[in-house]
């Protein structure tokens, strides 16, 4: 696959015309002291080239140019394709045909320049930008892009070294089906809230199923003995009454022998001072009054007995009566004490049909929780199975993976990646090791490594990337790519003597081949290399600039007006 052309329907637009092989070189030039080489459009033209190639839509193109209809030309397998996409990205064409987003990617995947393996999500987008590196978190490191997981960066970058990736995807399924297995479990408790609740015992389960089974069996044989009364409530009330009824009787009861009793002691009563000792003490008070006032003592005596024998008579009548009434009392106390009794022995043999549900709904709930809890003890036996036959497995492709690196697969990669290095840095120990990860909780097959000893220097680690993305362009399999381009970002931080260094050696090794590289560098980080050129090399650099973009004035930048978008 190389590029021949990107352009746009706005005659503002400087298309960008490719050369077919060779070095191609876009220039950010300032020009002018106050003019800057910044947002002139070397990164958009990039840009614009993965947006025509099915990449997201970008908020900042459809607020800028989303109107506008970008075009890119470009050869794969020996035929010319055109891909027309407006900057809001809702209108695509391929080779004329209107076309979906997904639609184009599906193209993309099918007839596009990569062999892709039959699984482990590998499209030609995710390895298109290996070739082409636009996002900043993508110039970081030169296995793993930005936004992606480092074992999806191993099985891309093994995939266009051409090693094997079975035992990669192999772990990554086995770890994403652990971790699976682990959220079921989860979810399951989470689901059924009885069940989370049931669990949260912290008694072991197969006891709490046990324990559950017995009380089954006992709540069982309480139900089956259980006698309904449709009439239970009602005589229940009757109860309740009657209980009620022997009370008031009972305080009935103690109201008159309180009264019997205040009789009795009245009846005990007896005069505080005897008859002969009254006419005794009447005869000692003749020398005092006359005996014309004691002639009265027989008939006051008189008087004062029939008073007495008048209140004792009174008050035996008021006991007979008092005793009649007991009587009766007792016997209505009696008769209300043996219907309650009598209504409390039916309701004792006999249940409401709301007690009968009862039960029944508290047997109905424990056989719940078994079933609950068997279903919970089912699956987790069943998940444990299932993770001691993956850890078998793993243990198994541990092996494998141990024998594959015995037969140094990464080796032609790593002699090659050296000489690159030394290219740049001849004293630098560099290299690249493929290591077995036989740490069970990740997803990484291996530990590949792209070292390079400075490589904690912004620079020795730009060339570090360069390095090993063309080692994937010049060396790698399953690509047909034809070109690669490196941006100024890229460069920014690279010594002028490596950079020129580098540029020297990919025009010459290009130099015969029909493979593009393509460049996009600001004019300072141009000119300053171009000095340390031979003069022929520094030549051959001038006549690979295919587009000077100026930061003088609007008009000379990409676009070619002042949108807000570079």
């Amino acid at each position: 696959m190389r590029l021949l052309r990107l352009s746009c329907d706005r005659p503002s637009f400087k298309t960008l015309t490719f050369r077919l092989s060779g070095l191609s070189v876009l220039v950010g030039d300032a020009q002018r002291e106050e003019g800057s080489a910044n947002g002139v459009g070397k990164t958009l033209a990039l840009r614009l080239v993965h947006h025509c190639l099915g990449a997201r839509r970008r908020d900042e193109l459809a607020r800028g140019v989303g109107d506008w209809r970008f075009a890119l030309e470009f050869e794969l397998a020996g035929q010319t394709h055109r891909i027309e996409r407006n900057g809001d990205g809702a209108d695509i064409t391929l080779d004329g045909q209107s076309i979906g987003e997904r639609s184009l990617r599906g193209w993309l995947d099918a007839h596009g320049p990569f062999v892709l393996p039959p699984r482990g999500g590998l499209s030609f987008r995710s390895l298109y930008r290996r070739f082409a590196r636009v996002e900043r978190q993508d110039l970081v490191d030169p296995v793993t892009l930005g936004r992606e997981e480092a074992h999806q960066g191993l099985v891309h970058a093994l995939h266009l070294l051409g090693l094997d990736i079975e035992l990669a995807l192999a772990k990554i399924e086995r770890r994403d089906r652990l971790l699976q297995l682990d959220d079921n479990l989860k979810l399951l408790k989470q689901a059924d809230s009885r069940l989370h609740e049931l669990l949260r015992t912290g008694m072991a389960t197969q006891a709490q199923i046990a324990e559950l089974e017995n009380n089954i069996a006992a709540m069982q044989r309480r139900l089956d003995a259980m006698q309904v009364a449709d009439d239970y409530e009602q005589v229940r009330q009757q109860a309740q009454q009657l209980t009620e009824a022997v009370r008031e009787y009972e305080a009935q009861l103690a109201r008159i022998d309180y009264q019997l009793q205040g009789i009795e002691r009245c009846l005990g009563v007896t005069p505080d001072i005897a008859r002969e000792e009254m006419l005794g003490f009447y005869r000692g008070l003749q020398h005092v009054f006359k005996p014309e006032a004691l002639a009265h003592f027989e008939a006051v005596e008189s008087f004062h007995r029939s008073l007495a024998e008048q209140r004792q008579r009174r008050l035996e009548r008021d006991r007979i009566a008092l005793q009649q009434q007991r009587q009766q009392v007792e016997r209505a106390r009696r008769e209300a004490a043996r219907q309650r009794d009598e209504a409390m022995a039916y309701l004792g043999q006999r249940h409401a049909m709301g007690d009968y549900v009862a039960v029944a709904q508290r047997l109905a709930q424990m056989r719940a929780d078994v079933q609950r809890l068997r279903r919970y003890e089912d699956a987790k036996a069943a998940w444990e199975k299932e993770r001691i036959d993956l850890e078998e497995r793993a243990a198994e492709d541990n092996r494998r993976a141990s024998e594959y690196l015995a037969t140094r697969p990464i080796e032609w990669a790593d002699r090659r990646f050296r000489e690159l290095i030394h290219t740049l840095y001849p004293n630098e120990h560099c290299g690249i090791a493929l290591e077995n990860n036989l740490r069970p909780n990740n997803r990484l097959r291996y530990n590949l490594k792209v070292q390079v000893q400075s490589q904690n220097s912004d620079g020795v680690n730009a060339a570090r990337i360069i390095a090993f993305d063309w080692l994937l362009y010049r060396h790698g399999a399953h690509h047909a790519m034809r070109h690669l381009w490196h941006d100024n970002g890229l460069f920014d931080h690279i010594d002028p003597h490596q950079r020129a260094a580098w540029i020297a050696y990919a025009m010459q090794t290009l130099r015969e081949s029909d493979m593009q590289y393509i460049v996009s560098i600001n004019t300072e980080n141009f000119a300053s290399m171009r000095d340390l050129l031979a003069p022929q090399e520094a030549l051959a650099l001038d006549a690979s600039v295919v587009i000077r973009l100026l930061g003088d004035a609007d008009e000379h930048k990409l676009l070619g007006v002042r949108i807000g978008v570079g």
